[in-house]
């Protein structure tokens, strides 16, 4: 046994790759061992504490431990073994540049989650704008950038040199893509002044509708004939945009025509009539205006403004307040020219 042992094979006895496989196995098992105690036992005491920020550490770093840890095995057991320079290097290389894309995937996993249980109401850019899908974008799209980096140095490559030589080169690929580079800072922009949020119903250009998603390039607006419309994010930094969700009502504007033989005092209890629907009907905001604002030959015009609430269904309130008067009206024996 002691014979088979020191037996040579590939510059190493079989003790050794015994050993060095031991390291290697023993590091899979101990990562899935520190996977399972964290899911299993201190993802249990974590819903103990009052913070919740306890839970989302364990519940996303869970594997990038597990595999950290099995890439120390590799790297204790590989240790053991009597290799050439050149093969114990880019062995050294490749575990750093697996061991900085494992960091860059936990915190990548630790924003994103961070970020997706972050409600509107309690997120830092308020109530009027959810840009979280677009942050998460982001954030992510910044991580890798930065590993992308460190592990491009750690394989042995002059990154400042790299940079320098891509300057030039970057510079055209700048210009050949100022469009998509305005996109990008048109959602940096809607991120800074938040003048939306997602399923705000909003203005711009010749569209009227609402976002259902954004982009780093393009968001997504859906029409009110259910259509949809892909928006350049460039343009919310350089067009007018009218948040109509964001008011706290919606101003209406009627006219109506009254025949002038209805005679002074119907005209003037059909203006009495109008203040009382707007000001008793449920659905409606603030103070009603109802005033007659021309007199003609045969009709005379009379004028209505109320506000519809943010939260009652605008066509339905429409339709009820019309309703409404075309019944008082009737009742009243009040002719509309």
């Amino acid at each position: 046994m002691e014979g088979f042992l020191t037996r040579i094979f590939l510059n190493n006895t079989v003790k050794q790759w015994l050993v060095s496989a031991a390291f290697i196995l023993g590091g899979f098992a101990a990562g899935k061992i520190c996977s399972l105690v964290m899911h299993a036992i201190l993802r249990h005491l974590c819903r103990k504490t009052k913070t919740d920020l306890d839970d989302v550490l364990i519940s996303v770093l869970g594997r990038p431990l597990g595999i950290t840890v099995f890439l120390v095995g590799i790297g204790v057991g590989i240790q053991g073994l009597s290799v050439h320079e050149t093969v114990d290097l880019w062995i050294g290389r490749a575990l750093e540049s697996l061991f900085i894309g494992v960091i860059a995937w936990a915190v990548s996993r630790i924003l994103k989650t961070m970020i997706s249980r972050r409600t509107p109401s309690s997120s830092p850019w308020g109530t009027e704008t959810d840009v979280r899908p677009l942050l998460r974008k982001f954030c992510n799209t910044v991580i890798w950038l930065i590993a992308g980096t460190l592990i491009l140095r750690s394989l042995g490559y002059n990154v400042s040199a790299l940079m320098a030589g891509l300057g030039l080169g970057g510079a055209a690929l700048a210009l050949a893509s100022k469009d998509t580079l305005s996109n990008f800072f048109g959602s940096i922009t809607v991120f800074v002044d938040r003048p939306f949020r997602l399923n705000d119903r909003i203005k711009i250009g010749a569209y009227d509708g609402i976002i259902t998603e954004m982009g780093i390039r393009t968001s997504k607006l859906r029409t009110q004939e259910n259509r949809t419309v892909f928006i350049p994010n460039s343009l919310f930094a350089s067009s007018p945009i009218e948040n109509i969700s964001a008011a706290p009502n919606i101003k209406v504007t009627q006219t109506f025509n009254l025949k002038a033989e209805n005679g002074p005092d119907k005209i003037e209890k059909a203006i009495g009539i109008l203040k009382d629907i707007c000001s008793t009907l449920p659905g409606l905001d603030g103070i009603p205006q109802a005033e007659l604002v021309s007199l003609g030959g045969a009709n005379c015009q009379a004028s209505l403004i109320f506000y519809v609430s943010r939260q009652a269904d605008y066509s339905e309130t429409l339709s009820r307040v019309n309703l409404t008067i075309l019944r008082r009206f009737a009742e009243a024996e009040i002719s509309l020219g």
